[in-house]
């Protein structure tokens, strides 16, 4: 029974990794993005003033300058910068096994964390097409977004936006796309993504992915990542769901998993655990110990 099981995921990882390769083949070949898809200085003309009460509300604390939650993203941040820097990655997609894992908040915390560093810049792109959530947490509004650039070419310059934090700039999925897999794999995104990556060299990437075992989305973009960052929800995921999405993502770079809890001020104990998680972890996905 278990030679049958592990037969049965070798060739579930092969069938995905030669899907990766024939996507990245037609990615290589893709054709550049329309004329006008990107403005010459790749900056968002719609400013957003943002809410610290909203923010606070959904729990985006990352801007504070004493909170014990944006300590906790501040070693994250430098985490992720040191081990992206080091390999030259400029791209990384956050996900989770499922919905409710805390993905969104943790991608938009370490967004305005790496903004906030003086060195960088960063673009929080939302590839959740099909229950899209980032302009949502952030209290704001979004006229256009990726999904109006596939299917109406709408310039990118004009989907951009730019909140109240410096040096961070946020790309919307637009309108909910019931084909988003068919979507993200397809060679105009690719080029896209492409574009995006290579416009400016102190620009990092975060994409803000669907849940791995809800669709197949994340699958289909993987050739667009250089590396994955997995969310674990504490006492909520399940063993079997991390292993399985692991399985799914055998063919991508997944650098580490973080721990998203429900941690307030106060409760040293359960912040001490999440920065332990994080040193300890953080490039061993293999023996997490999520509930």
């Amino acid at each position: 029974m278990v030679d049958k099981l592990e037969k049965a995921l070798q060739k579930a990882r092969e069938q995905r990794q030669a899907q990766l390769d024939r996507q990245e083949l037609e990615q290589r070949n893709a054709p550049p993005p329309p004329p006008g898809a990107l403005d010459s200085n790749f900056i968002g003309s719609n400013m957003v003033e943002l809410e610290d009460a909203y923010l606070e509300k959904r729990h985006i604390v990352a801007h504070h300058t004493r909170h014990i939650e944006a300590d906790i993203f501040r070693i994250l941040r430098t985490k992720i910068l040191q081990t992206m820097n080091q390999s030259g990655m400029k791209t990384l997609g956050i996900t989770s096994a499922n919905y409710g894992d805390g993905k969104t908040t943790i991608a938009l915390n370490l967004a305005v964390s790496i903004a906030l560093d003086l060195k960088q810049t960063i673009l929080l792109v939302d590839l959740d097409l099909r229950k899209p959530n980032v302009t949502e947490y952030l209290g704001i509004t979004a006229e256009y977004g990726i999904s109006d650039y596939f299917l109406n070419d709408v310039p990118i310059s004009k989907c951009l936006l730019r909140p109240s934090f410096d040096r961070m700039t946020i790309l919307p999925a637009g309108q909910v796309m019931d084909n988003s897999s068919e979507v993200l794999g397809s060679p105009k995104i690719a080029a896209l993504a492409k574009e995006l990556r290579a416009r400016y060299p102190d620009r990092l990437i975060i994409y803000d992915m669907p849940p791995t075992l809800v669709q197949d989305d994340p699958l289909a973009f993987l050739p667009n990542v250089d590396a994955i960052l997995m969310v674990v929800s504490d006492g909520v995921t399940k063993v079997h769901d991390l292993k399985q999405s692991l399985h799914i993502l055998a063919g991508a770079n997944v650098i580490g998993t973080v721990l998203n809890t429900s941690a307030v001020q106060g409760q040293s104990k359960r912040v001490a655990k999440v920065i332990s998680y994080l040193e300890e972890r953080f490039l061993n996905p293999d023996k997490t110990s999520a509930q």
